[in-house]
C-alpha cells in the first residue's frame, strides 16, 4: 500500500520525507456518519447475533425513523410520535452531542439523533 511505499523510500533516502496527507484515503460514502451502511462495507457479509436486527432501517436527517425492521415505511402517526419522543430528548440533553471519557478508555456519547439507532427486534 501507499505508505509501505514511501517508508521504503523513506529507508533507501532518509532526507525523504512524508506525511499523513501523502498517504490518506478519502473515507468511503458508506462509513460517513448517517449512511445506510452504518459504517460497515457494502461488499462484506455483516453478521448479526442471535437473529438481532435493527428495529429501524432507515432515518431522515434528524435521526428519526421512517422504514421499520423490514424496510417498510413506518405511518405518518409513528414517526410524528417518534418525532416528539426526539424533540423530547432535546430539551433534556440539548442539540449538541457530548462525549464523556470513562476510564478503560470506553465513552458515553449524548446525542439525541442517536436514540433511536441501537435499539433491536428479535426475529
Amino acid at each position: 500500500d501507499r505508505f509501505q511505499e514511501l517508508a521504503a523510500r523513506h529507508a533507501a533516502d532518509p532526507t525523504f520525507k512524508f506525511g499523513v496527507e501523502d498517504y490518506i484515503a478519502d473515507t468511503p460514502d458508506w462509513a460517513v456518519f448517517g449512511a445506510d451502511e452504518e459504517g460497515f462495507d457494502p461488499t462484506d457479509n455483516r453478521h448479526r447475533k442471535k437473529k438481532k436486527h435493527p428495529k429501524y432501517a432507515k432515518f431522515d436527517e434528524e435521526g428519526v425513523p421512517t422504514h421499520d425492521t423490514f424496510n417498510e415505511p413506518l405511518p405518518e402517526e409513528d414517526i410524528s410520535k417518534l418525532r416528539i419522543q426526539l424533540e423530547e430528548k432535546k430539551r433534556q440533553i440539548g442539540d449538541d452531542v457530548t462525549v464523556t471519557a470513562l476510564r478503560g478508555g470506553e465513552k458515553i456519547i449524548d446525542d439525541a439523533s442517536l436514540m433511536f439507532r441501537g435499539l433491536v427486534v428479535i426475529r
